[in-house]
């Protein structure tokens, strides 16, 4: 894992959040992870390819994630519907595309699959790379004070 890789998708998600959202993302200190295990109930998984290949997942608890689908849509869910995990699946599209503009002035060139969307806590990944994973925690405030966690995990070779 290099790295120049880790800004990219710092000032990708912080940059989504806050443009997108209106949320204020605050970052925690990035960990190393040997496990494949999802760390959220709802995960958006993103490969890429070019220059380097590697995986980008982004979890959220489900109160995470409902919150997220209320302040992009303006309606609320009770669960983790198609709606809900659609809108999921276009931020980590986008959240992918911001970070890959960046490491493009890097001269890093990468291009992205179609975001799978899994849902479920627990659930083991299986990334195209090697390990470690670069896990990097976020920090959200939710409607009632509560604070959420988004994972935006990554691995590069």
């Amino acid at each position: 894992m290099h790295v120049e890789y880790i800004n990219p998708f710092v000032l990708a998600a912080t940059s989504v959040f806050k443009t997108m959202l209106n949320i204020d993302l605050k970052m925690n200190k990035p960990i190393l992870r040997n496990s494949r295990v999802s760390t959220g109930d709802i995960t958006g998984i993103m490969g890429l390819v070019g220059d380097a290949k590697g995986t980008i997942c982004i979890s959220f608890s489900k109160e995470g994630a409902l919150f997220i689908y209320q302040s992009l849509m303006g309606e609320s869910h009770d669960d983790l519907d198609a709606e809900v995990v659609d809108a999921i699946g276009e931020l980590t599209n986008i959240t992918s595309g911001q970070a890959r503009k960046e490491l493009e002035k890097a001269q890093v060139n990468l291009k992205a699959a179609i975001p799978t969307v899994v849902v479920g806590s627990n659930v083991e990944l299986h990334f195209i790379c090697a390990l470690p994973i670069v896990s990097i925690p976020f920090n959200f405030s939710v409607n009632n004070g509560h604070e959420e966690i988004l994972h935006v995990d990554f691995s590069f070779e």
